[in-house]
């Protein structure tokens, strides 16, 4: 209703206060929508990846997130691995990668149950032996990818970059609200991150939302 009425930072405060009850795709979705409506680009990006990792191949969120990119003049290429990888999520992985393997061992214990039998279904194990083998393989490499690729946004309307994590450091460039970069080094409150055209420097963390 308050999203409706054109009040979206009330409606942004609202959707804020329903994520301790815990959060859903739909709920970062529209909080999403109400920090964009509201002039907060940055935030707005940073929930509609969190919706995205809830419910990957969300065509919706999906359209936000670029149209949120295009409004600030920005395109993000992302990598056709990575992209495959995020088809679905983490959870997704584990179900399937579960479900293959116990599939295989079922099969596996059918043909020691049913020696005479195990010629006539061999092709089936073999194929839930491959299958099982691959989404393990991809939900691995989900997590790997997670865990090294930490990214973050821009949530200030400008954040400097500067070469060394001191605020006595001359800046040299700035980051705008929306920007979107790879977090490579911590030290106390400042972030070492590399942007889309691979500038590298430290911004201090509170400018910063780090995607989990």
């Amino acid at each position: 209703k308050l999203f409706e009425q054109g009040k979206f930072a009330d409606a942004a405060t609202a959707y804020e206060r329903l994520l301790t009850n815990g959060p859903t795709a739909a709920l970062h979705f529209n909080l999403g929508n109400a920090r964009f409506k509201s002039g907060q680009p940055g935030k707005a990006i940073f929930h509609y990846h969190l919706a995205l990792r809830l419910a990957p191949r969300d065509p919706d969120a999906r359209g936000n997130l670029q149209f949120a990119r295009r409004s600030l003049g920005v395109t993000v290429d992302e990598p056709l691995t990575r992209h495959l990888l995020r088809l679905h999520s983490t959870a997704e992985w584990t179900w399937l990668a579960g479900a293959g393997l116990g599939a295989w061992f079922v099969l596996l214990a059918l043909g020691e149950a049913l020696p005479a039998k195990r010629a006539a279904f061999a092709w089936l194990t073999k194929t839930f032996g491959a299958i099982a083998l691959l989404a393990a393989a991809l939900l691995a490499a989900t997590h790997w990818d997670r865990n090294t690729t930490r990214q973050a946004v821009v949530v200030v309307p400008e954040a400097p970059v500067r070469p060394g994590p001191l605020a006595e450091s001359k800046a040299a460039f700035a980051l705008r609200d929306g920007a979107e970069v790879i977090v490579l080094d911590a030290k106390d409150d400042w972030l070492q991150v590399r942007d889309a055209g691979q500038r590298a420097g430290w911004v201090k963390r509170d400018a910063l939302w780090q995607l989990p």
